[in-house]
């Protein structure tokens, strides 16, 4: 069993709309996708599509918090959540004729220490039951930078992997923690070793000294160019087939719940490399946030390329 920890869950709507975003203008909506939304949520249902078994924890309240388990629901994914007094979030992703993603991201209201509590329990004795746990994306206010390391330390007390995936402070105090896994993009990875990130060298030697701090997998994503990884048995290279993009929102974090599929499969560093690329290619596909159809990333699977560089 995998879990997802998704302290900031929202209400994702996909709007698609027939002309380009114009400022200041009445724009018709053509179609609305609701999806439960949270980095989490969306590796959740990539781990669903992967075939393997998932729960979903974090934090839901209110009239939104109640949508949200309807629509996970309707997923086929299991829950076990912390009921908040705040109600949950929404966002918006508004995607234009030319494939433009423009997203509107509300701030998670704010949550009490004591649930915060509760959640670390709850997430301790599912760890006790999970073969890889991930804890993702940004924290609801009311909760401190060191909320995520907490989380990680739980899991890691109960002995099971864990990958972070978050952003900001939440990721650099996060990483103290040394989590299994963490997927920076480069920016992060520059902020977090102090080391430029402008091209595929400095990339790789910067995944290479955060590695080295004692993180077993530095997953460091190149947006269209694929990734570089750093691991025990060396650094990688990973390369995506060239699509057609159709909403790209999501796509991070789809390679996050491949990756802990690849990881509660036992898979080699470079399959399980191509395998959750593969996924993540395969949700750009898709115009519902943070999906994507299995059969699609099984024939990505084999145009993903993935080199040995060290």
């Amino acid at each position: 069993m995998i879990v997802t920890v998704t302290p900031n869950t929202s209400i994702d709507k996909a709007y698609s709309i027939a002309a380009p975003l114009a400022v200041g203008q009445v724009q018709r909506v053509q179609r609305v996708i609701d999806v439960a939304g949270g980095k989490g949520l969306n590796a959740a249902r990539a781990v669903a599509a992967c075939g393997a078994e998932v729960v979903a924890c974090g934090f839901a309240g209110g009239h939104g918090g109640a949508l949200l388990r309807e629509l996970l629901d309707g997923d086929g994914i299991a829950h076990d959540f912390v009921e908040t007094g705040a109600e949950t979030r929404s966002c918006i992703n508004v995607l234009d004729p030319s494939g433009t993603s423009t997203e509107f991201l509300e701030p998670g209201r704010p949550v009490t220490q004591e649930e915060f509590d509760e959640l670390l329990q709850r997430v301790a004795w599912l760890a006790c039951e999970a073969a890889v746990v991930a804890v993702d994306g940004s924290v609801p206010a009311g909760l401190g930078a060191d909320a995520c390391a907490r989380l990680v330390a739980t899991v890691k007390a109960q002995g099971t992997p864990v990958i972070l995936d978050t952003s900001g402070e939440l990721l650099k105090e996060g990483i103290r923690a040394l989590p299994t896994m963490v997927k920076p993009n480069a920016d992060e990875l520059s902020w977090l070793t102090g080391r430029p990130c402008n091209d595929l060298d400095q990339m790789v030697e910067a995944a290479r000294t955060l590695h080295a701090t004692g993180i077993e997998r530095v997953v460091a994503s190149l947006g269209a160019q694929g990734a570089v990884m750093a691991c025990a048995t060396g650094i990688y290279r990973g390369i995506a087939p060239h699509i057609q993009v159709v909403n790209p929102v999501g796509s991070g974090d789809t390679l996050v719940g491949a990756f802990a599929v690849a990881l509660e499969r036992a898979m080699d560093d470079a399959c399980a490399l191509a395998f959750a690329m593969a996924a993540a290619t395969a949700n750009c596909l898709s115009p519902a946030t943070g999906n994507f159809d299995p059969q699609t990333a099984r024939e990505l699977r084999n145009q993903v390329k993935v080199h040995r560089l060290a």
